[in-house]
C-alpha cells in the first residue's frame, strides 16, 4: 500500500487544492505501478504552521 504524507505550510492548500494535489498524487502512483494499486493509495495532508519550519537553521 502506497502511502503518501506531505507536509505544507497551513493555509496555503483549501478544499479545492486540497482535492486536486490528492487526486494527482494517486494519478502519479497509478501511472508509476497500475491502476490496480489506485484503490490502496493512502495520502496525508498536514498544514505546519511556518514558524514550526526550520529552513536553513532560520524558522519560516
Amino acid at each position: 500500500m502506497p502511502y503518501i504524507d506531505v507536509r505544507i505550510y497551513e493555509g496555503r492548500l483549501n478544499e479545492a487544492s486540497e482535492k486536486e494535489l490528492v487526486a494527482r498524487l494517486t494519478d502519479a502512483v497509478a501511472e508509476v505501478f497500475g491502476d490496480e494499486i489506485r484503490a490502496a493509495t493512502w495520502i496525508t495532508l498536514t498544514g505546519v504552521p511556518e514558524k514550526r519550519w526550520g529552513i536553513a537553521g532560520v524558522t519560516g
